[in-house]
C-alpha cells in the first residue's frame, strides 16, 4: 500500500509504441494528481545512445568540462544531469530517489526489475512478457482478451473504465 513515508515503486513495461508513456501520463493527470502522494518517474532510455541534453546550457558546460553531475536549482525545480552512470544499476538509481520526499515511483522500462508491473503489450507477438514476474495488470491499446483472467486487464483508450482499477491496484502497492 502507498503510504506516505515509504517509497513505492510499480513499473509500467512493454516495447516500445506500446502505449507506456500515455499511459503513465494519464494515470499521473488524471488519477494520482488527486491523491496526497509526490509521484515520481523514471524512465529507462532503452534505445540505445544517450538521452538528450541541451547543448550551450551552464549545466552542460560544466559536463563538458568533465563534471561528473551538474544541477541547476530553479524557483520550484531541481534537474540533476550524471554522467559516467554506466554501471549505475536500477537500485543505485533508486536511491537516488529515495533522498526525496516521494511516495511513488513509476518506472517506465527495466522489464526484468523485481518490482510490481503493469504490462502493455500491442499483440500476440508481445504476449511472452506475460512471463514477467510481478504483473498486477495487463493493457493495451485494445482491451487484452486472451488471458484467461489471471490478471486484471484494460484498454489505454478506455480512461474510465481503468481510472477505477488503478484506484483500486494503488492501494495494494
Amino acid at each position: 500500500m502507498i503510504n506516505k513515508k515509504d517509497l513505492s515503486i510499480i513499473q509500467v513495461v512493454g516495447y516500445k509504441h506500446s502505449g507506456k508513456t500515455t499511459f503513465i501520463k494519464k494515470l499521473i493527470s488524471s488519477v494520482l494528481k488527486d491523491l496526497p502522494l509526490n509521484v515520481a518517474t523514471l524512465k529507462h532510455h532503452g534505445h540505445g545512445g544517450e538521452p538528450q541534453i541541451v547543448k550551450g546550457t551552464d549545466s552542460y558546460e560544466h559536463l563538458q568540462a568533465g563534471a561528473f553531475m551538474s544541477g541547476v536549482q530553479g524557483e520550484n525545480r531541481l534537474q540533476l544531469k550524471i554522467t559516467g552512470t554506466k554501471n549505475a544499476n536500477l537500485e543505485k538509481i533508486i536511491a537516488i530517489y529515495k533522498h526525496f520526499p516521494i511516495n511513488l515511483l513509476i518506472i517506465e522500462g527495466y522489464k526484468r526489475a523485481p518490482y510490481p508491473k503493469i504490462v502493455l503489450i500491442n499483440d500476440r507477438d508481445d504476449e511472452h512478457l506475460l512471463q514477467l514476474e510481478n504483473i498486477i495488470a495487463v493493457g493495451g491499446w485494445s482491451k487484452p482478451t486472451l488471458l484467461d483472467g489471471k490478471y486484471p486487464t484494460f484498454s489505454i483508450n478506455d480512461f474510465a473504465a481503468y481510472k477505477q482499477l488503478f484506484k483500486k491496484l494503488l492501494t495494494k502497492y
